[in-house]
């Protein structure tokens, strides 16, 4: 994998410089060389250049939290990305059950359960399934595994009506290396909107001595990529904010 990633960047200096010279041969435009100058430097980078640009710009501005209304509750419903897939896993005691990303973390903060509406079951052989049209999943707390006690299971199930009253809806645009995150939390009985949050997060480039060269084809595939994103605001709430809204029922 290293060594066609080396000869590749190796590679295109030498194409690029062959490009320009025959641009240049055959015009004495200084726009056109120019743009061929740009061209061959910004090809492998446009994705970087971009996407630090729109990042920089927006950072200071674009950032939202407002909390307009809070209430207490047994539970959350959520729909939209990061909370709309199922995943099909073998529990501590070897028994299959059902489990919603990040479900276990609800049940841990003290709600009785949370909701999603799924539309992905993934498999523990890695296949995956749509599910048409999307259904509701309820999660509660499952049984303790008697060697950790202290960590929290939950187990999933579906069902057919929402119990919560409270949604919250998230949304995920994503342009180059930018991604733009979206929150935003409903009372599902009266269409009020109670809080919104919105944060913008640019991902490291696939990191060095490769940076930032052809990210935007993945021809590198995950092999570099970081997981950790640069956020505005800095610290991110992106998966925490409606617990500043939702407070668990006393």
């Amino acid at each position: 994998m290293f060594l066609p990633i080396i000869f590749a960047m190796i590679l295109y200096p030498v194409l690029a410089v062959f490009f320009i010279i025959f641009v240049w041969k055959r015009t004495s435009r200084k726009l056109l060389r120019g743009l061929a100058i740009a061209f061959a430097i910004l090809l492998p980078t446009w994705d970087a250049v971009l996407s630090a640009a729109f990042f920089y710009s927006a950072c200071p501005y674009y950032s939202k939290a407002e909390i307009y209304e809070t209430a207490e509750t047994d539970g959350i419903y959520y729909e939209g990305y990061h909370r709309d897939e199922v995943f099909i896993r073998k529990n501590w005691d070897g028994r299959e059950v059902n489990r919603v990303l990040l479900g276990d973390r609800d049940i841990e903060k003290g709600y009785q359960y949370m909701e999603s509406q799924i539309i992905l079951k993934k498999y523990y052989d890695e296949k995956e399934a749509p599910v048409i049209p999307a259904v509701v999943y309820r999660c509660i707390e499952g049984p303790k595994d008697t060697k950790r006690p202290e960590e929290v299971f939950s187990e999933c199930m579906p069902v057919t009506e929402i119990r919560s009253r409270y949604l919250v809806k998230s949304e995920v645009k994503k342009v180059a290396l930018v991604e733009i995150d979206f929150l935003k939390i409903f009372d599902r009985s009266t269409g009020q909107l109670m809080a919104e949050y919105r944060e913008i997060a640019k991902q490291p480039y696939a990191g060095a001595p490769y940076y930032p060269f052809f990210t935007w084809l993945n021809w590198h595939g995950d092999i570099f990529k970081a997981n950790e994103y640069i956020s505005c605001p800095e610290k991110s709430q992106y998966f925490s904010f409606q617990y500043e809204v939702l407070k668990v029922k006393k």
